[in-house]
């Protein structure tokens, strides 16, 4: 898989998740509260909270494979770039490479 289409499938995973989160936070406009449906609403915030944790996840992958892009397609100024990265960004990178490699 290339780091394009990597990048594409991230973004569309991460659009849905925000769809599931958003689509939680408006159920009060539907009329459905926690005072209403009390083990609905806990399960349902249990889902929202895993959400949240994979958006956070896949931000991560984002970010990380789009600085890998910038990382493989060197030009001139590239060692500056590089220089910007602090040591965790680096690693990240190279993770994903590792990954899109295999």
């Amino acid at each position: 898989m290339s780091s394009d289409q990597r990048l594409l499938r991230l973004e569309k995973r991460h659009k849905g998740l925000a769809r599931v989160t958003a689509a939680i936070n408006d159920l009060y406009i539907y009329g459905v509260y926690e005072s209403n449906f009390p083990a609905l609403m806990e399960k349902l915030n249990e889902a929202k909270d895993a959400c949240k944790e994979e958006l956070r996840d896949t931000h991560v992958e984002i970010v990380a494979t789009t600085k890998a892009n910038e990382i493989v397609k060197l030009s001139p100024s590239a060692i500056e770039v590089i220089e910007e990265f602090d040591e965790w960004q680096i690693l990240e990178c190279l993770k994903i490479l590792k990954k899109l490699n295999t």
